[in-house]
């Protein structure tokens, strides 16, 4: 009897720690940033991306905003980045106005983009990569079962040939490492504070920030707006010709071969780039990721000599983001 008790106990210990270990694979497990959907998928780019377009729209989701990316010179090739919501999905990444700063990790980017050996692609923002970095290790599972979800509603709209390869920098942990990386919300830079923070007091100063994007020099444009102050944010996404070039080309740098110079295309879903208006206690916050971290967390795998020789390229960035905030907060 007291053997059966034994194996009984050693049974119940094992299930325990089992479960506990099957959990964490899904925390520990390898994520790139980007995964592929399609491949050699059928249509021009602009037939393709409407596909996607409808796809979104009719499974829940709503497409906010769409770009065609600027590429290097001499880049024959063409993307257009599509930027989709979903109002549950925000709601669990920010928890429920618990944690806005989890809106760093939306809104979904999907990108359709053509290939010299895959014909058309379509590719998105790893979703459980984001929810992991930027809302936590718990919100993984979710945004797996979202992931697939997406991935299934957008082949069976575009067909091609289903493809599930996850690439960009490859992490094992939720956060960049080495120099320019680190932890999150670490790496969250804080432009302006002002007290209070009711859902009036961050439409406001959102006004404001969208003031100082549409009167800017820098070239920056929005692409989108995530208007949920009931959950304590509103995201604004921007982006410029000059940064997409650039960034597509330092990605493209070790992978290039003669028949295809820029396959850094395949990075586009990296932007827009994220101004985020939130609530903080009893205060409005405007903040931006650091550049030097954001262009390590998607673009890592460009190699650290690449990083080296455009050591300028992340503060460029940030100062001229923070130039255009700054300019609208002042009216």
């Amino acid at each position: 009897m007291k053997r059966i008790k034994l194996k009984l106990l050693f049974f119940l210990v094992f299930a325990f720690l089992s479960s506990f270990l099957i959990a964490d694979s899904a925390f520990a497990a390898d994520y790139g940033v980007f995964t592929k959907v399609a491949v050699n998928v059928p249509g021009s780019i602009s037939s393709v991306a409407q596909k996607v377009e409808t796809a979104l729209n009719s499974h829940n989701w709503t497409v906010i905003g769409r770009f065609n990316t600027a590429l290097p010179a001499g880049d024959s090739y063409n993307s257009t980045v599509i930027v989709a919501t979903n109002n549950v999905y925000d709601k669990y990444m920010a928890d429920n106005g618990n944690y806005p700063l989890g809106a760093f990790g939306l809104p979904l980017r999907v990108a359709v983009y053509t290939t010299p050996n895959q014909g058309v692609v379509v590719s998105m923002v790893n979703l459980p990569a984001l929810a992991r970095t930027f809302s936590g290790n718990s919100y993984v599972g979710y945004a797996v079962e979202v992931n697939n979800y997406l991935k299934s509603a957008i082949r069976e709209a575009v067909g091609g040939t289903p493809s599930n390869k996850q690439y960009g920098p490859m992490r094992t942990g939720r956060f960049p490492g080495g120099i320019g990386g680190g932890s999150f919300p670490g790496s969250v830079v804080q432009i302006a504070n002002y007290s209070g923070s009711t859902d009036s007091n961050l439409l406001g100063v959102a006004d404001l920030v969208l003031k100082g994007i549409e009167h800017n020099s820098g070239g920056w444009r929005l692409v989108y707006k995530i208007e949920k102050p009931s959950i304590g944010f509103i995201e604004l996404g921007v982006t410029r010709n000059s940064t997409e070039k650039h960034s597509i080309e330092i990605d493209s740098g070790s992978r290039a071969t003669s028949s295809d110079k820029f396959p850094g295309i395949d990075h586009s879903p990296a932007y827009p780039v994220e101004i985020l208006v939130y609530r903080d206690g009893n205060y409005t916050d405007v903040s931006i990721l650091g550049e030097m971290w954001r262009m390590k967390y998607y673009f890592a795998d460009a190699g650290m000599m690449a990083f080296m020789s455009h050591m300028g390229m992340p503060g460029s960035i940030q100062g001229s983001l923070k130039q255009m905030i700054l300019y609208g907060l002042a009216y």
